[in-house]
């Protein structure tokens, strides 16, 4: 007996000395990230024309032209207007990040096909070569365009194209320019192979550089933003807009398929239990793909909307100008008289500040997604109130079927007495975005399974490129996602994107995320970062939005990298002169001709950061 008691003694000493060891672990990371530089990495704009990448007309530099030519001249001046190598106190370094489009590399050999131009990728050798700072090398290729000759030709081709249920997308528009819908269900289409030789040509060239100058490579950011596209991405972000996504086709639903015979260990029966069907055999599945309020289904399994999957958004956002300056509101989500939640207002609305610039950056978005795959069919009632300085504020009441898959007409569910409320009063300014009054929902348990293999097709597109860089001579060198943030965003409908498994540690991959409005600077990204698992990342884009004077600035940077950040871009894009006026091409480039989202004062502010004496 002593023996036993013994035993578990020493192993409970050894869990313990195992906790101890993890948290001392953890807590030096801690340490070491707070004590480790933030390098502010800005993209450098305007480089195309030196690197030989287009844009033929645009004028150049003496430097970048010529056996020697490099982009290393224009991007060491534009860095030393914004500041030194390193801040004073040795807490910010400065370097840059170096967009390389892939797909302009290619022009036409003459004969009806496509060679990489070794010329520009020398060049881009070169350029690091010939800057000595840190540098993030950007291997871009998105939907977004970059004028490249041989992206129509791609797009010619239905293999390269992301699918809806009516068939290839078509090309679509983003800020005027061509967005291209590129299908990431396949690694084996022509696009994928282009975008491999680039990458693997790129490599090959920096390869060949002295030790020195490829220590500086100091992270390389994949492809960019990969996810799911859908039609008129510009403005169909949220839940308003129809639901239309991708991606349909053939290699995807033949994956779907796949996917579900692993998940369900090649038996249908478990499958046929989950959902409540009787399909003979996993080739007989298709993705839903119909929505059952506009089109015939054949079954109820092909039904899908914003909502399917058995979570409704609720969100809108309050301001309440009695509650002391910063407190936050505090809204309450009641269904059929009960409680269900209680929810910060916590977002700051970029939409909001712009029609109302009184609410500035006011925290005043809010957002519950209510599941309600369990709840019985019927009319459910929602109601929504804001906790007032005296009492509860009644904001709206919406009222939503839960519906069968019959079809049902949905009766009252019975109702709970709601505790007392008054109206709002002209301190109180509010809106409630969604749901819309008088809808309906339809839960499919198959579309919870279509959005997480979705979700799948963009990590597994992602790490087809790890793995190919890391099996060459920069395989040591950190690798990064450039991925949006919609999850935390109050009124944008992930499912959209399937982004979220990407934003989630996986592979070798780091975490390199796109911070635009409130998200680059406000409590809501660091709680979610809190969540996310991951040691460290990158802010691969930082957008603010508004202007920020230095000693802001230097605080939202300080939080970042005492919060792991590796790495911090932002767009620096001198303007062009075009038909003999200036003009600035990215409305988002910091620069002290851009008065555009405060970028001129975020420019000033950058320089004196990286300028203040310590």
């Amino acid at each position: 007996m002593s023996s036993a008691r013994g035993g578990i003694q020493a192993v409970c000493a050894g869990l313990a000395a195992a906790l101890l060891a993890a948290l001392a672990g953890f807590s030096g990371w801690l340490w070491q990230a707070g004590q480790a530089p933030l390098l502010l990495a800005p993209a450098m704009g305007g480089l195309n024309p030196c690197l030989s990448l287009g844009d033929a007309g645009a004028p150049v530099d003496a430097a970048c032209t010529g056996a020697q030519g490099s982009a290393a001249a224009r991007i060491e001046h534009a860095l030393q207007a914004l500041g030194p190598p390193a801040s004073a106190d040795g807490r910010f370094r400065l370097g840059y990040t170096l967009v390389v489009p892939l797909l302009n590399l290619f022009e036409p050999d003459g004969a009806g096909h496509w060679a990489v131009d070794q010329d520009a990728v020398a060049r881009i050798a070169r350029t690091i070569e010939g800057v000595p700072r840190p540098v993030v090398l950007y291997l871009f290729s998105t939907h977004f365009s970059e004028g490249a000759p041989i992206e129509p030709a791609l797009a010619q081709d239905a293999r390269n194209l992301a699918a809806g249920p009516a068939g290839p997308l078509p090309v679509d528009r983003y800020l005027g320019a061509p967005l291209y819908p590129w299908s990431i269900a396949s690694t084996s289409n022509p696009l994928t192979q282009r975008r491999e030789q680039a990458i693997d040509a790129v490599s090959a060239a920096l390869c060949r550089l002295p030790a020195a100058a490829r220590a500086r490579i100091a992270g390389i950011n994949l492809l960019g933003e990969v996810h799911h596209l859908y039609p008129d991405f510009e403005a169909g972000m949220g839940y308003g807009r129809p639901y239309v996504i991708t991606d349909y086709s053939a290699a995807s639903r033949q994956g779907f398929q796949r996917y579900l015979a692993q998940r369900f260990h090649g038996d249908v029966g478990a499958l046929n239990r989950w959902l409540g069907a009787s399909f003979a055999s996993f080739g007989q599945i298709e993705p839903p793909g119909r929505d059952i309020r506009r089109e015939r289904l054949d079954h109820f399994w092909q039904h899908i909307d914003a909502a399917a999957a058995g979570r409704l958004a609720i969100g809108g956002w309050a301001h309440d100008s009695h509650l002391p300056p910063g407190a936050p509101a505090w809204v309450r989500v009641y269904l059929n008289g009960q409680p269900v939640a209680r929810v910060r207002a916590q977002f700051v609305r970029q939409d909001v500040a712009d029609a109302r610039p009184a609410l500035g950056t006011a925290k005043v978005g809010w957002r519950y997604d209510l599941p309600f795959a369990a709840l019985p069919a019927g009319l459910h009632r929602i109601d929504v109130a804001l906790e007032g300085a005296q009492g509860l504020l009644h904001l709206g009441t919406r009222r939503v079927a839960v519906m069968d898959r019959q079809q049902s007409p949905p009766a009252p569910r019975p109702m709970t007495a709601l505790p007392p409320m008054r109206p709002p009063g002209p301190s109180v300014a509010f809106w409630i975005d969604a749901p819309a009054d008088q809808s309906d929902v339809y839960y499919n348990p198959l579309a919870p399974l279509w959005h997480d293999y979705r979700a799948t097709q963009v990590v597994d597109y992602l790490s087809h490129f790890d793995r190919r860089l890391a099996a060459g001579c920069l395989g040591h060198v950190p690798r990064r996602t450039q991925q949006i943030y919609p999850a935390e965003k109050a009124g944008w409908d992930e499912t959209r994107f399937a982004s979220a498994a990407s934003l989630r540690p996986f592979g070798q991959v780091g975490l390199g995320i796109n911070l635009y409005g409130e998200a680059a600077y406000d409590d809501s990204f660091f709680d979610w970062l809190a969540r996310s698992r991951h040691s460290g990342y990158s802010v691969t884009e930082f957008h603010p939005l508004r202007a920020m004077r230095a000693d802001e600035l230097r605080r939202v940077l300080e939080r970042h990298r005492t919060h792991g950040a590796r790495t911090l871009s932002f767009f620096l894009h001198p303007p062009e002169s075009r038909d003999g006026a200036l003009v600035q091409p990215n409305p988002f480039a910091f620069d002290p001709a851009n008065p555009r989202h405060g970028s001129d004062v975020l420019y000033r502010a950058v320089q004196e950061v990286m300028r203040a004496p310590d």
